[in-house]
């Protein structure tokens, strides 16, 4: 059996664009792109199938997305830097940049314009699970949900974790990752009493120190890094991402020291590090005390960061 094509790029006035738009966009997607103005088509799709809910994140030239009424679930559609319009049956939509709304691929002719060239992300999810968490949902169809709200903030980073990561999970890990950006939905579009609580629990927690994480790896070898400074950028007390890590069976500091010891051990073996200095590479990895990183560096590794350096250049 012959795959389908998931992307394209090329001129939209020959067979292959219609082979594409009928091969993939109609019998696998569900959606019909149309081209919006003139010259080359450009479409990058990667999709994530995840447990419950399905995500796809493209991008390209600006398209129309035609829905041809086989789906009944609801789809959570954003760009993050195109404004986005349409129209979901008799409700026209306006969507700013980087903000949210809610549609319905339900409706046939049902659809949503990415005006500029840009990113395309949607989240498709079960629409029976959906309105038993939240019976308001369907009146949030065609609705803008704003993008600087913190619980929508928060969805889209979680939304790009999950992406970039699904791949490299095992299935008890994308399951959990799965109800996490489904409870993310819930709050976002404004789910209460027990079940909104119940989301707070599990998804909220778990995606913001998903967010922590993916931010101290980021300026692990910042001197600046700290608790005082995370707690500003996620406007969350110090002694709330000490709970949070606590709760996931580590410490902050433990994880912190953990990350930088690893990243130190990677640079150490690394062939092109070896003109680098033990002192150099001990910066890098985050550590500014070198006596320190020494008795951490043999605590954890039993090993010196001379002898790793060594044995990896005898195995090269």
């Amino acid at each position: 059996m012959i795959q389908p094509q998931l992307s394209f790029d090329g001129d939209p006035n020959g067979p292959a664009y219609e082979r594409w738009r009928e091969q993939f966009c109609r019998q696998v997607a569900n959606v019909d792109f149309v081209q919006v103005g003139d010259g080359r088509v450009h479409r990058t799709i990667a999709p994530a199938i995840l447990p419950r809910i399905r995500l796809s994140a493209s991008f390209g030239t600006p398209m129309s997305f035609v829905s041809l009424g086989t789906n009944d679930e609801l789809i959570i559609t954003m760009s993050p830097n195109s404004a986005l319009s349409g129209a979901m049956g008799k409700r026209p939509l306006e969507i700013a940049a980087g903000d949210v709304t809610i549609g319905d691929p339900s409706i046939k002719g049902a659809h949503i314009t990415q005006t500029g060239f840009g990113n395309f992300q949607t989240a498709l999810l079960p629409r029976k699970a959906l309105l038993r968490a939240c019976p308001n949902a369907e009146d949030l169809i065609a609705r803008s949900i704003p993008g600087a709200n913190p619980i929508t903030s928060m969805f889209l980073r979680y939304y790009d974790l999950a992406h970039e990561h699904a791949d490299k999970l095992d299935p008890a890990e994308l399951d959990a990752v799965s109800q996490h950006l489904f409870d993310l939905s819930v709050l976002m579009i404004g789910a209460r009493g027990d079940v909104a609580e119940e989301a707070r629990m599990r998804g909220l927690a778990a995606a913001r120190l998903e967010t922590l994480k993916s931010d101290i790896l980021a300026q692990l070898d910042s001197p600046a890094l700290s608790l005082t400074v995370l707690s500003a950028a996620h406007r969350v007390s110090p002694r709330t991402i000490q709970l949070l890590f606590e709760q996931a069976g580590i410490t902050y500091s433990g994880f912190v020291l953990e990350q930088r010891l690893l990243r130190a051990e990677r640079l150490l073996r690394n062939p092109a590090m070896h003109v680098r200095k033990i002192i150099e590479i001990a910066h890098l990895a985050g550590f500014h005390d070198v006596s320190y990183f020494h008795r951490a560096f043999r605590r954890r590794f039993g090993q010196t960061p001379d002898d790793v350096r060594k044995l990896a250049g005898d195995a090269g």
